[in-house]
């Protein structure tokens, strides 16, 4: 019998939910409250991007573990669609219950675990979401800690998590190109017709 040469993702990874969002108006003495940026599942962008974070007070200081670190993986809760591989330094930044952290333990490669949550992991994921496909539906940190992740060489691991970075920021640009394109088409067309207003 063939050995079988995938890893559970709980045995490589850490998977934290965030926090819950602290009511603005409970808090009564602003003086001995703490700022924090919140990443919310809105913030997340279809390209490997991070698009804005809130502010949240709260009485007491987040914990080193609720605090976003670079090579941390972003998963939304409800309605999973993409993942969000954290390669910028957020300082002092938390996040929300309705997101997952998968925090990648050492001889894994961020990207690569990344790369096969958003190409393969979700499909796997979506077989076993909790809820009715007109309902919201919702992963489990229990479901994502079975997900099987194939083991393979870190060399290799650094090669595939490369590609789907290269994938994300190329999708980035062909996209910002198809905006400036319509932006630009607008533009003509306005000319063209604000001229023949001006020939009647």
């Amino acid at each position: 019998m063939a050995e079988d040469k995938r890893i559970k993702l709980g045995e490589i990874a850490v998977i934290l939910n965030g926090i819950p969002d602290q009511k603005q108006d409970l808090i009564k003495n602003d003086a001995n409250t703490v700022t924090h940026s919140l990443i919310q599942p809105n913030h997340l962008g279809a390209f490997n991007n991070i698009e804005g974070v809130s502010k949240i007070r709260r009485q007491n200081p987040v914990g080193e573990n609720y605090l976003i670190h670079n090579g941390d993986i972003l998963l939304k809760r409800l309605n999973p669609d993409n993942v969000t591989l954290v390669h910028i330094t957020l300082l002092n930044t938390t996040f929300s219950s309705n997101l997952f952290v998968v925090r990648i333990k050492k001889d894994y490669y961020p990207a690569y675990i990344a790369c096969l949550l958003e190409k393969q992991g979700m499909a796997w994921l979506n077989s076993n979401i909790v809820g009715s496909i007109t309902a919201v539906r919702s992963i489990s940190i229990k479901s994502l800690a079975e997900l099987k992740i194939p083991q393979i060489d870190l060399e290799k691991q650094k090669v595939i998590g490369n590609m789907w970075l290269l994938h994300k920021t190329r999708q980035k640009l062909l996209n910002d190109l198809k905006t400036e394109d319509q932006r630009l088409m607008t533009a003509v067309m306005n000319s063209i017709t604000s001229v023949a207003e001006e020939e009647k």
